[in-house]
């Protein structure tokens, strides 16, 4: 049993480790006129296979365990007075009424395999909260994750190159290639880093929630090595984060280290204070050195007055403008789970060529728009009940920084729509209101 048990610890570690690699097996091609259409392909990912393995793995624990055993209903009742226990069976009821949105869905096996990838991050979920994990050592894999990631980004950045490997599921990307996610100034093109990950905001996301992770271990060393693994992912991650230009991280990122800093100061354990402060300096070191030695695009993405930037933005307007029609067509059901591409071509604008179609760079309004009110509703709800009653309940370093973690998510989930939308980022949500709901569960 305690074998059993570890295998399934350790068999979670690696799956965090390996999460960014999209190593896939296209079973389903997609076209929307003539074009590849990416949201209408249907994957199965290695880490999807490691993940259904790890949780068959924990059903066999809990029935040696007898956990599986059904309990009376007034029983149930009473315990959804605990906030945890709430939050957790609105998500269930989330996946629910995803799953009824199949009967209307515009394409229903498009629905029903997003409904199943949703299906599987709330079981990844249900696992992290209920499982002895230690967040320690999910720090530890994250970091250790993030760190290949920035050094594989740097990499990428400097050699202005992505190589192709199908069983690593990379992509070839140059600076010169069309479809490539690049930087354009008045004079060059700057190709973005991507690390393993499909888009360079990405693979953004990841690192930020990982310099978070970075700050707690940094707060919890004690040995030399400790800190040599705190300060080595470091110098990989950073420069990594400001080679994807991802801005929408960068503000996620600034946002949480102002809010941890704050909650520091009103916590009585000193010893903490000097590590932060130390790595908020080198931080900011690396981030001037790097400004100033890339002023031309670091300038011309914070300002975004080139006209690949003007672009970019107006095409988001119109992304947005697309989502509110969608919602007026269908305000009570929406259009279905992953349809929202697909209700865009058949009920706004069907001239598009296939990889325009993107979905609206906003998760809240992608909830509305496939899942209607009643899903957005529990949608909506779940977050607001986890962020209040976590934020009420916040005593901890552990808890802050899972809460921080969220946080990050959600601010740039404002921005972009990758949370909702791709394997990757669904599990990547998720997980993170797994640790939420985890130190929830602890402090009650």
């Amino acid at each position: 049993m305690i074998s059993l048990a570890r295998t399934i610890e350790y068999g979670f570690y690696l799956f965090l480790f390996l999460l960014p690699w999209q190593t896939r097996l296209i079973w389903r091609e997609a076209r929307l006129n003539g074009f590849t259409w990416e949201y209408g392909r249907l994957s199965l990912y290695a880490t999807q296979l490691l993940l259904l393995a790890l949780l068959l793995l924990y059903g066999v624990w809990l029935a040696r365990l007898g956990r599986l055993r059904l309990h009376k209903f007034t029983r149930l009742l009473a315990r959804f007075r605990e906030p945890a226990v709430l939050i957790y069976w609105f998500c269930v009821a989330l996946v629910a009424v995803a799953g009824l949105s199949l009967l209307w869905a515009l394409d229903v096996q498009i629905a029903y395999y997003r409904w199943l990838v949703l299906a599987q991050a709330v079981a990844l979920m249900s696992f992290v909260t209920l499982f002895d994990l230690k967040l320690e050592k999910i720090a530890v894999a994250f970091v250790a994750s993030a760190a290949v990631q920035g050094i594989f980004a740097i990499w990428q950045f400097l050699t202005q190159y992505v190589p192709a490997n199908k069983w690593f599921g990379l992509a070839e990307h140059l600076s010169t290639i069309g479809g490539s996610i690049i930087l354009q100034t008045d004079s060059e093109r700057w190709l973005r880093a991507y690390g393993s990950l499909p888009h360079p905001n990405i693979l953004a996301g990841w690192l930020v929630v990982g310099v978070l992770f970075l700050l707690y271990l940094a707060l919890r060393a004690r040995t030399m090595s400790q800190r040599l693994f705190v300060l080595a992912s470091l110098v990989a991650m950073v420069p990594a984060i400001f080679f994807t230009f991802g801005r929408s991280a960068w503000i996620a990122l600034l946002f949480t280290l102002i809010l941890l800093g704050f909650w520091l100061t009103r916590q009585p354990e000193r010893q903490w204070r000097g590590p932060f402060w130390q790595i908020i300096f080198l931080i900011t070191l690396m981030t001037a050195i790097l400004g100033l030695n890339l002023s031309g695009p670091f300038v011309t993405r914070l300002q975004g007055i080139e006209p690949l930037e003007v672009n970019s933005i107006q095409l988001r307007f119109t992304f947005t403008e697309q989502a509110w029609q969608l919602i007026k067509h269908h305000p009570l059901g929406g259009v279905g789970i992953g349809n929202y591409t697909l209700g865009v071509q058949q009920e706004i604008n069907s001239t598009w060529p296939g990889y325009y179609y993107q979905p609206v760079h906003n998760i809240f309004l992608l909830a509305l728009a496939e899942l209607g009110l009643l899903g957005a509703v529990i949608f909506f709800s779940l977050l607001g009940m986890l962020l209040w009653t976590a934020s009420r309940s916040l005593r901890t370093l552990e808890q802050a920084v899972v809460l921080l973690g969220l946080v990050a998510a959600l601010t740039i989930s404002l921005f972009d729509h990758y949370f909702w939308t791709l394997e990757f980022g669904v599990l990547f949500f998720w997980l993170l209101v797994g640790l939420n709901l985890k130190q929830l569960k602890r402090s009650s």
